[in-house]
């Protein structure tokens, strides 16, 4: 492939996919289920770890939020802000880090580049392509001898041109997808348990005259990693039960305790199972299943009495 900058090639806010799991908003219809026209649905899912998004821009707020007032949108209360940050982790200036006031614009540097890609810290790139795991074995104990014996090969020679995409975790709390080939943004996936923590990234106390902000924050700071696996999909259905998907584990690393896995067998359509977060503070472990529903355990008792 040729070299490319992911950056550079980086769709317009507005042409980028970008999804997560929103209960009453189906990201399968789309991809692009993370967008200000369901903000109603993503204020919930904000609000899971009891964090809500500052009253950013407002018409008579105090400190500088109101310097923005005449700008088409801005009212007061949050209702404006969380579609506010909605469209900036899309790629718009809402939070005005030039100071124009213009707050649907692209954010781009002084040379008019696009500077909306987050940051790549710990998370490191991951290739995936056609299926090419080892079916030759010595041995019945060995991994290659399950492939085996359950079809391998035919799921291997049906993916055979499957579209290689590079796969890395970013701070603005996706997880991205890129063309291998050209480095367009095929999607984003917010994971759904990370949505909680999105609010922190606002401070109204970053709104100044010369400029606004916002905090920096891990997002999806883990390496992703990659595995094709036999197994009886809660998804779909095949003839005789099992059959083989090629499954990607997300591990949120500095952004939360936690992980998500989706079926990327098919990259354009991939599919979510499911997302764990450990909440050490609140002491319980949240899980999103693949229909979107959550469910809440609570810690066990570190000892007992016998």
């Amino acid at each position: 492939p040729a070299n490319w900058n992911a950056k550079d090639s980086l769709p317009d806010p507005e042409d980028r996919k970008i999804w997560s799991v929103i209960k009453d908003a189906d990201y399968r219809v789309d991809y692009n289920n993370f967008v200000d026209t369901n903000s109603d649905e993503i204020k919930n899912s904000l609000r899971i770890f009891n964090f809500e998004v500052m009253d950013y821009h407002s018409l008579t707020g105090p400190l500088n939020t109101s310097r923005c007032a005449s700008t088409a949108g801005v009212e007061d209360g949050n209702e404006d802000d969380v579609k506010g940050l909605i469209n900036f982790l899309r790629g718009e200036d809402y939070f005005d880090y030039n100071g124009n006031c213009i707050l649907n614009e692209s954010r781009l540097d002084e040379n008019g580049d696009k500077i909306y890609l987050g940051d790549f810290y710990h998370s490191e790139l991951l290739v995936v392509g056609a299926p090419s795991a080892n079916i030759a074995f010595t041995s019945q104990s060995q991994e290659a001898y399950w492939r085996s014996i359950n079809d391998y090969g035919s799921f291997a020679e049906e993916n055979k041109d499957r579209k290689e995409i590079i796969y890395v975790g970013g701070n603005d709390g996706m997880l991205h997808a890129f063309n291998s080939e050209n480095g367009q943004e095929e999607w984003a996936f917010i994971p759904p348990l990370l949505v909680g923590n999105l609010p922190t990234m606002v401070d109204k106390a970053l709104n100044k005259n010369a400029g606004g902000g916002t905090n920096a924050i891990y997002g999806v700071d883990g390496s992703p990693i990659v595995h094709d696996i036999f197994f009886d999909h809660p998804l779909l259905s095949v003839a005789g039960g099992k059959d083989w998907y090629t499954i990607l584990m997300i591990p949120y690393g500095r952004g939360g305790n936690g992980f998500s896995i989706l079926d990327v067998t098919d990259p354009e359509e991939p599919l979510h199972l499911y997302s764990v977060y450990n909440d050490a503070v609140s002491k319980i472990v949240n899980v999103i299943d693949y229909n979107g529903d959550i469910e809440t355990y609570e810690y066990v008792a570190a000892s007992y009495t016998i």
